[in-house]
């Protein structure tokens, strides 16, 4: 896994597929047809896009689900907005602040889409 970070401050969706597909940050802003904030329902289209296989849905981490899988795109809420990081084998690759041994101390992660 390379880390690619984004390359304004509102692409981090981006950058984390551009990670996971091994492709520059640039074809995934042109493939998704945004340069800003995205969605779980666009991540998984551009997942689909570039034939990555994930789970159907992003899973709300909780007591019945309290931990993240080994490869996921994690939700991440910073105090100011909500933010997009890769956990791939426990580092976290995230594309605004780089390769971290653990979650941001501002960010909380409340749920994870699962990559097989």
């Amino acid at each position: 896994m390379k880390l690619i970070m984004q390359p304004n401050p509102c692409a981090c969706g981006q950058a984390c597929i551009a990670m996971l597909a091994g492709v520059s940050v640039d074809e995934v802003i042109k493939n998704m047809h945004t340069h800003g904030p995205t969605s779980i329902g666009q991540l998984i289209e551009a997942l689909d896009f570039y034939n990555i296989k994930h789970a159907d849905k992003n899973v709300r981490l909780s007591k019945k689900n309290p931990k993240i899988s080994e490869v996921a795109i994690l939700t991440v809420h910073m105090p100011k907005y909500t933010h997009w990081i890769v956990h791939y084998k426990g580092k976290f690759y995230d594309p605004e602040f780089g390769l971290l041994e653990e979650c941001h101390p501002d960010g909380k992660i409340t749920s994870f889409l699962e990559i097989y």
